[in-house]
């Protein structure tokens, strides 16, 4: 497994942790500071049998999940899935079958209501990302480099109406 398969897939479950599980998007951990607690781990990984142990012990942490009983409602347009993929979540090269299981547990019983770190604008319905900790910025340190990657690539996966 290379670098980047495993930076690529911690920023992508960090940012599907940060806006579907219900305790990280309650604002219950300081989420950045996951990002940098968890990135040796993820980069010291030798297979993907290491990473998905490594994921799922850091969703264990995070907190039981209650069933959700709005989340199987399907989107109000057909169009919103064209702009939507989460199939990552399945991927056999990188996540074990048990820890893609456990994902999209998460994804069936997301979080629901008032988020820490996005909302949307009063009347207009667009989206505000709020809540994020602004930092003096060092282009020298790596975690705020992959911080802001992170930060940056969910945005627009999951926010940015032209995504395609």
């Amino acid at each position: 497994m290379t670098e980047t398969e495993k930076l690529t897939s911690l920023v992508k479950v960090w940012g599907f942790l940060k806006y579907y599980h219900p305790n990280v998007a309650d604002g219950k951990f300081d989420w950045d500071e996951q990002l940098f607690e968890i990135l040796p781990q993820v980069k010291n990984a030798a297979d993907k049998e290491q990473l998905s142990e490594i994921y799922s012990n850091w969703m264990d942490k995070l907190g039981p999940i209650n069933a959700c009983e709005n989340c199987g409602q399907p989107p109000l347009h057909k169009g919103f899935n064209a702009n939507f993929d989460l199939t990552w979540l399945d991927n056999d090269v990188v996540f074990t079958h048990d820890l893609s299981k456990k994902l999209r547990h998460i994804e069936a019983n997301r979080h629901q209501g008032r988020k820490q770190y996005v909302s949307t604008i009063k009347y207009a319905g667009n989206v505000k990302i709020t809540n994020e900790k602004a930092y003096d910025y060092d282009w020298e340190n790596e975690n705020l480099r992959l911080l802001t990657l992170a930060r940056y690539w969910n945005i627009v996966e999951y926010f940015f109406p032209y995504k395609y």
